[in-house]
């Protein structure tokens, strides 16, 4: 069975967004977005509760991408697929949903993953090994986590308002080897 996360990744495959503007050289950040444990808040809430629940959470995540110059692949139930030109862009699109939030008791927790490379674009399609790599990166993070490769990392690692713990070690998916997968905390 695959993974809410994996399927926004083949969405990229589908879609056709206005990208080329954003990296004209094909460097993107992409960030996934996905509540952890959605269903069973479903279930809990009723339907009514989460389409509205749902609608709110849509709109938070939109504003907040135009607000740090992004911009949504796809979006679908609870997850969203974003590209942004730069890292830091992303991490602290990432930073503004988690606080956003935390001050709303609402009982969502956000899952976030981002990474940044090279991104196949074909007219306004995007696509590619880093795709991957970003929903691999979403699909290791924790609700209420923001987890960034070592390539974001290293983008922000001058970045005075963005820090990152020690590291930890994963098995992605599709990836060779094991890869460290570093959590913003701030």
């Amino acid at each position: 069975m695959r993974s809410a996360i994996e399927e926004r990744a083949d969405w990229a495959e589908v879609e056709r967004p206005d990208l080329a503007r954003l990296a004209p050289n094909g460097k993107l950040a992409i960030m996934f977005s996905d509540i952890e444990e959605s269903t069973a808040l479903n279930e809990r809430i009723g339907d009514r509760a989460w389409v509205r629940l749902i609608g709110k959470h849509d709109k938070a995540v939109r504003r907040l991408v135009d607000k740090h110059h992004g911009y949504v692949v796809k979006s679908q139930g609870d997850g969203f697929m974003i590209a942004f030109a730069q890292p830091e862009q992303a991490v602290r699109c990432g930073l503004d949903i988690q606080s956003s939030l935390q001050k709303r008791p609402n009982g969502i927790r956000v899952r976030i993953g981002i990474h940044v490379g090279k991104s196949m674009l074909r007219g306004d399609d995007v696509f590619g090994r880093n795709v991957a790599m970003a929903a691999r990166v979403a699909g290791q993070a924790d609700g209420g986590e923001i987890l960034v490769s070592e390539a974001v990392r290293e983008a922000v690692s001058q970045c005075d308002d963005i820090a990152v713990d020690d590291g930890r070690e994963a098995e992605l998916k599709g990836f060779t080897g094991s890869h460290t997968l570093y959590a913003v905390t701030s």
